[in-house]
């Protein structure tokens, strides 16, 4: 998890912030400033809340400290309302950004998420490989660059995403960008569509059983554990019966899992990637979804753009498709291009796959023609 590192001398403000945050941020206390100093020396806190008013120290000169650091992490103040005037110098000298106490918790968390991303080039928690994960998303156009953007943004934090697309679009991609973008990229990345499993299995496929729980069971973990550590996609999330919806709800909210049959709990330190075809707020207002199983799941949303609406990504996906499935330079030509432009994609990416790897098999020469390309 997110290493953060709370240097502050109030016990309750320290103990509010280690429960609010619980879900992203394993949450290091400092109640000093030389205390403060040392753990960032001691853990590399992937980024610092630091109070202007200490017991020992003044914040600023633990500010200057922290930045002499090799690789420092960015650093957030707190201050009262009287102390603005100081801590607006303290970003002139570091510091990333200043809030207000009583902070608002959802803008702290913002100015956390935001923190984290201009950090991670620097870092080197979020972004290695950052375009060598994003090149995997072919598109160059307006529509998927704003994904993009949201999947960089998003890599940094533990938060549970609700990625939602048609059919095709690629919203297993999205998940697996996310993963490689992430501090979990060295764990695993568990894939689970959730519409493939017969309802009577899913929960055995999900949480694991343990031997003797039904007639052949044998004792094997189920895809939450395997994911442990690192990241579980549930494809498909809207297809999920409401009983087996409220069963996942409970795993979700309790971060442990107990195998079918057993009678032990696992603790789980995992992020949660969901994603559907659906949309699931409309499933959500007529009744077939929880409402409170979304609100846990869709913390950070992403819509993926059908084809469609990203047509001028299409010849780069196009050179891309035929690279990767030919390896004798194969081209296509402009009235080639035109002819997948004016086509309606009902299956999306997926079905431009389908068009290409036929087209190569049509095609007579190096130059793929509008007569190679046919479409369902």
């Amino acid at each position: 998890m997110i290493r953060l590192l709370f240097i502050d001398d109030d016990p309750k403000a320290q103990q509010t912030l280690s429960l609010v945050l619980e879900e992203e941020y394993k949450v290091y206390s400092a109640y000093t400033g030389l205390s403060g100093i040392e753990l960032v020396e001691e853990i590399d806190p992937d980024i610092v809340l630091l109070d202007i008013n200490l017991p020992d120290i003044d914040g600023l000169e633990v500010l200057e400290r922290i930045n002499k650091s090799v690789q420092a992490p960015p650093v957030i103040m707190l201050t009262a309302y009287s102390d603005v005037h100081l801590v607006k110098g303290a970003i002139q000298r570091g510091a990333y950004d200043y809030i207000v106490k009583p902070f608002d918790l959802e803008k702290l968390k913002g100015t956390l998420r935001m923190a984290l991303q201009s950090a991670a080039p620097d870092r080197d928690f979020a972004a290695t490989g950052a375009d060598e994960a994003l090149n995997l998303m072919v598109g160059q156009g307006k529509a998927i660059g704003l994904v993009k953007d949201l999947l960089i943004r998003y890599a940094p934090v533990d938060s549970t995403v609700l990625v939602q697309g048609e059919s095709g679009t690629g919203k297993e991609l999205a998940a697996l960008i996310l993963h490689k973008l992430s501090q979990r990229r060295s764990a695993p990345f568990i894939a689970i569509n959730c519409a493939a499993i017969p309802e009577s299995i899913l929960e055995t496929e999900l949480f694991g059983s343990e031997r003797g729980a039904y007639t052949d069971a044998v004792s094997r973990p189920g895809c939450f554990e395997r994911a442990n550590g690192g990241v579980i996609f549930l494809d498909e999330i809207g297809e999920m019966s409401y009983a087996s919806q409220a069963k996942l709800l409970r795993v979700l909210e309790a971060k442990e899992v107990t195998r079918v049959g057993g009678s032990g709990t696992i603790p789980l330190n995992l992020r949660v990637i969901s994603a559907s075809n659906r949309d699931l707020k409309e499933e959500k207002r007529a009744g077939r979804f929880r409402e409170d199983l979304f609100y846990r799941i869709s913390v950070l949303p992403v819509k993926i753009p059908p084809l469609r609406e990203r047509l001028e990504d299409i010849p780069l996906l196009a050179f891309s498709m035929l690279g990767l499935m030919s390896d004798d330079s194969r081209q296509i030509s402009v009235e080639s291009v035109d002819k997948l432009k004016a086509h309606a994609w009902p299956g999306n990416v997926r079905e431009l796959r389908n068009v290409m790897e036929r087209a190569l098999l049509f095609s007579k020469g190096r130059l793929i023609q509008p007569g190679d390309i046919v479409f369902e």
